[in-house]
């Protein structure tokens, strides 16, 4: 009586190991190899007959049995190999690079009929475990601990024929200008609502002392904002620009370079100015050639929140200020609303926001100034200069802040949303 084999179905990577042990032990019979993976002789020689098939099967796909495998497998294995060199080589790829490279490679093989659809680009990524990811930061591109330290020793030399109030530090911040808090305290859920992002730039730029400050640079989006009809920009606290997009311009840049200028020349001092690399900082021929009293020093790539004093509080201590004016501005209307002084909710403009800006840049006092100076390391070293607690003192400014978001927040409960109305640009 004749004992039926029980029918077995081999995975993808049982099927890539198979092909991999007959290239190791060519001598190896498929008798022997159905012995040992207990399926047919005939199966053996159909997987061997599509070995380069299976030979390019990744670890995701190992426990897949139906397989449709590349219907142009030389095609596909020459593209994975290059997929490797540049994931190996730290380049960026994307389904259109692949789509590129993979009608170049059809090209080569003289493949009339390969498409470049989608479906191709899905099943090649699942064949060969390539999955979408969002970049995350710039670890990858940051400097090691020794090579920043190496450039903190450097700026300590370079800034050594320098008086402190003469070496200055300035840098960009986006400010939502007038969106409100997102986290709230109450006893259950509360529906939220859509955010508000209005957005303007704002440029910061003082020296190490804390002592002196320019006036801040305020971009916004339109030229003649409605609630800036009719002013005279000039008696402004800032120094007002506008692009559609209200982001830092190399204009714009190259103008405030020259407004700085101005006032060292007016006092007959030559400072150094610390910026960082970024692109729009693009000094213009014509600019240097005014620049009698600047001299301009950049940071080294990648190196601003380590060694750029605006990124080690200067700025967060601004934004600290600003909220806490932004947020007593809110109190202020809802409490006109409850006490019946007026109906509706007063609207928030962006010459608020202007106003409220240049306050909060003066209340960012010298001693964080200095203190976050310090704490780069990048000025000479000076026995008399001991760290003061600049932590606390940024800690004071969220303290304050978070009193004022609470009230806030306790208004908006007692007087409902139903009252407010649309603020005003």
């Amino acid at each position: 009586m004749s004992t039926t084999r029980k029918r077995n179905i081999l995975t993808a990577a049982q099927k890539r190991e198979l092909c991999e042990t007959k290239e190791r032990e060519p001598n190896l019979s498929n008798v022997e190899l159905a012995q040992k993976y207990n399926i047919g002789k005939s199966t053996i020689t159909d997987i061997l007959k599509d070995k380069e098939r299976w030979l390019v099967i990744s670890g995701d796909q190992g426990n897949v049995k139906k397989f449709r495998g590349p219907k142009w497998p030389q095609l596909e294995s020459a593209l994975s190999l290059w997929v490797d060199s540049a994931l190996n080589t730290k380049q960026d790829i994307d389904g259109n690079i692949l789509k590129t490279k993979a009608s170049f490679f059809a090209r080569q093989f003289s493949i009339e009929d390969f498409s470049q659809s989608e479906g191709w680009l899905t099943g090649f990524k699942k064949r060969n475990g390539l999955r979408q990811f969002k970049k995350q930061g710039e670890a990858s591109s940051a400097p090691s601990p020794e090579s920043i330290e190496a450039d903190r020793l450097a700026l300590q030399q370079f800034l050594k024929s320098y008086d402190l109030e003469d070496i200055w530090n300035g840098d960009e911040t986006g400010l939502f200008w007038k969106m409100e808090p997102s986290r709230v305290l109450a006893r259950g859920p509360l529906s939220g609502h859509k955010k508000e992002k209005s957005r303007v730039t704002i440029f910061c730029c003082t020296n190490a002392t804390g002592t002196e400050k320019m006036s801040l640079s305020f971009i916004h989006k339109h030229k003649t904002p409605r609630a800036m009809k009719n002013l005279n920009y000039k008696n402004l606290p800032v120094y007002f620009f506008w692009n559609k997009k209200s982001w830092m311009q190399v204009s714009i840049f190259n103008e405030i370079l020259l407004k700085l200028n101005e006032k060292m020349k007016r006092k007959r001092r030559k400072i150094v100015l610390l910026l960082d690399n970024a692109p729009v900082h693009l000094i213009l021929d014509e600019t240097k050639e005014k620049l009698d009293s600047i001299n301009v020093k950049f940071l080294p790539p990648n190196t601003t929140t380590a060694l750029q004093p605006c990124d080690a509080g200067i700025i967060h201590s601004f934004k600290c200020h600003y909220k806490r004016l932004f947020v007593q501005n809110r109190i202020d209307a809802y409490d006109d609303v409850q006490d019946g002084i007026t109906e509706t909710l007063s609207g928030y403009s962006v010459y608020d926001a202007l106003q409220n800006s240049a306050e909060a840049w003066s209340m960012v006092s010298s001693q964080t100034i200095a203190n976050c100076w310090r704490k780069t390391g990048i000025l000479p070293l000076d026995d008399d200069n001991d760290n003061d607690d600049d932590e606390d003192l940024v800690s004071d400014d969220e303290m304050i802040l978070d009193e004022y978001v609470f009230k806030f927040l306790f208004n908006i409960l007692l007087l409902g949303r139903d009252k407010t109305s649309t603020f005003s640009y």
